[in-house]
């Protein structure tokens, strides 16, 4: 076991911030998930799990004036929207309440190896407490809509663009600020940045086609130039990515070229492609402090510095001319 580096400070790493949650993006592929409720709350859960696709989903709502439409929309629509929501997953509606406490069906399902998590949006706090604790009791995942101390796990605010998933959670105590704060990140990330990290995997795939190394140079080696390619490209480029344009990209890996976006897109604009791609490798146009190839020349210290710093000279000079003319 190392020692601690006596060059170490309390300041070198960053302090853990204490919010009683592991943020994770659980894979439920090959899990069976039990819902209760069939009102407006349990529908927003429904849509989540069908983003998530589950192997099999066991509803329990009874079938009356209560169903909210979109619950219903999604496990019995007939329109092809819907049909492809729940495509793959198996979905059975026990249109019954369930109540572990009173059905012996219902309390033997708990006691099988067969629900891997339990999520509850009913009106009656008494039984969802009751069904809590007979999970927690048998080591199941619960969530009890609306009553943090009686959930296992929390559905955050959550902004989705294809692959890309952005939770944000407030541990339970703010579901309102969380929406807003999630709204002001989907105004800041461009709206194809689901198709710049499917157009990144194919980029990866096809990196592993060339070089098919196993070893830990090999991937070290793949992970490096995939870095350096990636912070060539804004999120929007890499949106824009096409065959021509990813097969460009790799033809340079032999070289050990990280091609940016104007490197292959030299004929572009008249063919004046070829002055930005010269332009992008000296580093024209890109914040020399924040070196992001997503950032704002607007926002770059640098650049709102060095202008301030010009305004304010410009500004001396002029003051001083009209003094000295007054002369």
């Amino acid at each position: 076991m190392s020692s601690p580096s006596s060059a170490s400070t309390p300041s070198s790493y960053p302090a853990p911030q204490p919010t009683n949650s592991l943020l994770l993006a659980y894979q439920v592929q090959t899990r069976t998930i039990l819902l209760a409720g069939g009102g407006p709350v349990a529908a927003s859960r429904l849509y989540h799990l069908l983003c998530a696709r589950p192997k099999r989903l066991v509803l329990f709502a009874p079938d009356n004036e209560d169903i909210d439409d979109e619950f219903r929309w999604r496990v019995e629509g007939e329109s092809e929207e819907a049909k492809k929501g729940r495509e793959g997953i198996e979905i059975e509606w026990r249109k019954q309440e369930f109540d572990p406490t009173q059905n012996k069906e219902d309390l033997a399902l708990l006691d099988g190896d067969e629900i891997d998590m339990v999520l509850t949006a009913i009106p009656n706090p008494t039984l969802s407490t009751e069904i809590c604790r007979l999970c927690r009791t048998r080591r199941t995942p619960v969530n009890v809509a609306d009553v943090p101390p009686e959930c296992d796990f929390y559905f955050g605010s959550v902004l989705r663009r294809g692959s890309l998933g952005v939770m944000v959670s407030t541990q339970g105590k703010g579901p309102r600020v969380a929406a807003r704060i999630r709204r002001k990140l989907e105004r800041a990330i461009p709206e194809n940045a689901g198709e710049a990290i499917e157009n990144v995997g194919q980029l990866r795939k096809g990196l592993r086609e060339v070089e098919k190394g196993t070893g830990k140079e090999a991937i070290e080696r793949r992970m490096g130039w995939m870095i350096r390619v990636s912070d060539r490209w804004s999120l929007a480029q890499l949106g824009e990515m096409d065959e021509r344009m990813r097969n460009e990209v790799l033809a340079g890996w032999e070289k050990d070229e990280a091609r940016g976006y104007w490197d292959v897109n030299r004929g572009k604009y008249g063919g004046l492609g070829w002055l930005a791609s010269f332009a992008s490798r000296l580093g024209v146009g890109t914040c020399p402090v924040v070196k992001d190839p997503d950032g704002s020349a607007a926002r770059c210290p640098f650049v709102m510095g060095s202008t301030g710093f010009v305004l304010g000279a410009a500004t001396a000079g002029a003051v001083a001319a009209v003094w000295m003319r007054r002369q």
